[in-house]
Order: structure tokens, then sequence, then C-alpha cells
């Protein structure tokens, strides 16, 4: 294997700063590929709707460039002046997407490799700088597009091409990976887990109080497919009027309000709290200050919360909702049907009735060894040497 590779990262969508929950597995993984001696960058494009100029108009616009803690990172916001012109959008964003990459090879030089984190829209960028400079490329897919049935059969068409042009194809989960295999025929996928941050391993292990006060917590964008307002119900359903467990709701979206709504309905008012919007290290801190962690998705590809709740020693119910069926084990959690008040209810009242079984200890020696940033980094690395050496030996 090779000793030092130079890995270029092209996402579909990033982190704005260090903070942000969104895309952060994605800056994370770059992160945690350098800090194993390898030579990373990001080329990150993001296209704003014309709708939303007025919040836009004092972002910065261009090229824009940072170091961000050993990873070099080139961005570009822009503000999509075409809407519903899917042709003209996508060409744009290939021809942004390689001035970003000629600007990075005049300052870093030519990377051995590029990995894309969902195809749409990274896919078809890695895919025409393969075709004009020969650099070989692997996809980790991550959108729950696929599992929803988002995206139309021309998009669907005009990925062929993207994931047989491939050397690799990755997917989140075990579950997604049998999905993609049946969507693109022509390319096998295999499964590699995205990585929980080693800060997240590192927290010292709250143990909480042996008395009969419990918090389980959600932390999620609060819109339809998160299935929050289902969470409520069950919730209401197992322990409405037991003041002593609690249900801590983080984050915001577009219906924070709807379920402001069903909490005051079912009567739990005093048992709910909203957390709001939060960052990183609140999330770690929020948490760690639980007791169990619940995931009411109707979809997820993998499920970053889970594992971060597994770092902190915590156990948790999930649905099987494609991600978590990937995660969870018995010694760790229950897995529950999704999209029902019912069984989600069940598997909060057995994990509550069991909590005593769990180990913390337990619990984060089973995420670091599966999804620690040196288990997923090790077999992403071993995948970078296999393509490349086979790149050499094919030429």
């Amino acid at each position: 294997m090779r000793k030092s590779l130079h890995i270029l990262i092209i996402p579909s969508w990033y982190p704005a700063k260090a903070d942000d929950i969104g895309g952060s597995f994605f800056r994370e993984q770059a992160l945690a590929l350098h800090k194993r001696g390898n030579t990373v960058g990001v080329i990150a494009l993001s296209m704003s709707s014309i709708r939303n100029w007025r919040n836009n108009f004092f972002q910065p616009h261009g090229m824009q460039f940072e170091n961000d803690e050993g990873v070099v990172t080139y961005r570009q916001q822009c503000i999509n002046f075409t809407p519903r012109i899917n042709k003209i959008i996508k060409a744009r964003k290939v021809a942004i997407g390689l001035k970003l990459f000629d600007e990075y090879v005049a300052h870093n030089g030519v990377p051995d490799i590029i990995h894309v984190h969902s195809m749409v829209d990274a896919g078809f960028i890695a895919y025409r700088i393969h075709q004009k400079y020969s650099v070989p490329y692997v996809i980790t897919e991550h959108s729950t597009a696929f599992a929803r049935g988002l995206l139309d059969k021309k998009t669907v068409e005009k990925l062929q091409p993207v994931v047989k042009g491939s050397m690799r194809n990755i997917a989140v989960s075990n579950e997604f990976k049998i999905l993609l295999e049946s969507i693109f025929k022509d390319k096998k996928w295999e499964y590699i887990p995205n990585i929980v941050n080693d800060d997240f391993l590192k927290s010292k292990l709250q143990v909480n109080s042996k008395d009969e006060s419990f918090t389980f917590i959600n932390i999620c964008l609060l819109d339809d497919k998160k299935r929050v307002d289902i969470l409520i119900q069950s919730f209401a359903k197992a322990f409405k009027g037991n003041l002593n467990v609690k249900l801590k709701l983080g984050g915001d979206g577009p219906i924070k309000s709807k379920l402001e709504k069903i909490v005051k309905n079912e009567g739990i008012f005093d048992q709910v709290t909203f957390l709001g919007a939060l960052e990183r290290k609140q999330v770690r801190n929020e948490v760690a200050n639980a007791d169990a962690f619940v995931l009411s998705s109707e979809y997820e590809t993998f499920g970053v919360v889970v594992i971060e709740a597994l770092a902190l020693g915590k156990p948790v119910v999930a649905t099987r909702c494609g991600g978590p069926e990937s995660i969870v084990i018995p010694e760790v959690g229950y897995l529950v049907e999704k999209n029902s008040v019912e069984s989600l209810a069940q598997g909060m009242i057995e994990l509550y009735k069991n909590k005593d079984r769990y180990s913390a200890e337990n619990i984060r020696k089973y995420c670091r060894c599966h999804f620690s940033e040196t288990a997923v980094v090790d077999k992403l690395t071993h995948i970078y040497s296999n393509v490349l050496d086979n790149s050499i030996h094919d030429s």
C-alpha cells in the first residue's frame, strides 16, 4: 500500500463553516484522511436560488480559498439564474467545477485520485475531469433521493456513465448498496460506512444517575421525512404522565410549529423540549447529557447521528429506514418498524425497561471498532491504492 496519497474530494454539498451540521461528515472524512499523512483537497460548489437573492446578497461570491486544518479547500458560491432549466444548470455547474479544479491544480498539483461524495452534482464534475485529464475517481453515494424515488428517469440515465466511469462505487449501508445495484446494474457497489468524528470517541463518557429520570434525544432537520411527528406520538403513547421521562428534540426546520402543536395536543408539554438549531459541539454536549438516542426517520442512507450517539456510549432506538440496519445490533439498542407509532413506542419502552443492561464502555468499543476514523480511513486508503495500482498496471 502506498504511504501517502493526494486525494481531491468533490462533494455535492459541503459545510460553510466548521460547526455546520450539513455535510459535516464529508469534511470530517477529509480531515481524517489528512491526519493520516495524505495530501487532501476539497473543491465545493454552492448554487443558491435567485429567489433568495436578498439573503445571499452579502455572502461572498466567486472563488474562495481556505486552509482548513491542513485540507486545502476551494469554494465557489453562485446564484442560479436559470431555475428549472436543468440542462443549463448542469452545464454551468460542470464548467464552474472545472475552473475550480484548474485553480486547485495550478497551486497544488494534480491529485492521484478524486473521491466524489454524492453523484448529483459532483459526479458529473468528476466524470468531466476524468475525460479531460484522466484522473481516476471513486464514488460514495449518500443521497436519500434514490430511496425516495425523487430522481427522474432522465437524471438516472445521465448518471449511468458516471457510475460506469468510476473505478469503485461505495454505498454507506448494506441496504443502500442493494438498492443502488438495482438501479445501476452494470457496476457492483460495496459498503463502507461514514466515520464518527474522533472528538465524540474522545469525549468523557457521562454515565447518568441511577434514579428514575431518563431522557431520550433526537437531533435532525425538522422536516416530514424525519417523522418526528411519529416520534412525539410514540413518546406520548409510551410515557405520557411519567414526568421522570423526557424527550429532547434538537434541530430546526419547516415543520417545527406543526410539531409544537402535536406536543400540545398530546398533553406532553412538560416532558418535551425543543432545543432549536445546534452546532456540532452543542450536538455532542446534548447527546452526552441524554440517556438514549432515538431516530424515527422514514429514509436514511446511513445515520451519522446514530453512530455519534454510540460513540458517546448511548443506546439507541432506530427505525428500519435503510441505514440503521447496518449500524444497530442488539448489544447497542433496538431496531423498529418505520412509520409505526406502536412499534417505536414499544422500542422506547423496551430500552427504558432494560436500560441497566447497556454498558457505555461496550457501546463505545463497538462504535470504535466499526465506525472510527481509523477503521474507515484504512478501508478507503486500501481502495485508493488498489485503484491507482491497477491504473498503473492497465497503462
